[in-house]
This record gives structure tokens, sequence and C-alpha cells, in this order.
């Protein structure tokens, strides 16, 4: 292992967390959306239309990462063995 490979482990999130992160923002993305349709202020007019537009865009921006979040995209975050597994051979054993 060199100095670079450890850097790089330590930058990365670990997959659970990362899912957990991803769930956590996913659910606050749908409590904001829900919040704003049944129960914010219908009474939101003149410059309180830009924050409610400003909630509504984050909320959306949230719900869009947490997938990114929930399924990371690299083979190596996936935290057990069946998802490292391509076409049945392990990583390690590929030529």
């Amino acid at each position: 292992m060199t100095l670079a490979t450890v850097r790089e482990d330590h930058e990365r999130m670990h997959p659970r967390l990362s899912r957990i992160a991803g769930i956590a923002l996913l659910l606050l993305g749908i409590a904001v959306v829900l919040w704003r349709v049944f129960g914010s202020p219908r009474d939101w007019e003149g410059d309180m239309r830009w924050l409610r537009s400003g909630l509504m865009l984050g909320a959306l921006g949230a719900i869009s990462l947490s997938p990114r979040l929930i399924f990371p995209g690299v083979k190596g975050y996936a935290p057990d063995e069946l998802s490292e597994k391509d076409d049945g051979a392990a990583l390690d054993e590929r030529p």
C-alpha cells in the first residue's frame, strides 16, 4: 500500500455511511416537498415566493442526489463480496 492509496481510502465515504446519508437526504427532500404542498402557508406572495421556489428546487436537488449516495457506481464501494464479483470471477482472479 502506498501513501496515495491510503489517502484515497480515507477520502472515500464508507458504503454504509453513504447509504445512510442518501436515505436521510431522500427523506428530507420528500418531507420538504410534502410540507410545502400540504402544510406551508398559502399566502406566501411577493418576495416569499422566491423562498418557496428555492425550497422546492433544493428539495428536488436533494431527491435527485440521494440515489447517487444510496447506490454508488463503483464496484469497490460495495459492502459485500457478491457485488464485487463480475461474471462469477472475483476481482483478484482476473488475468
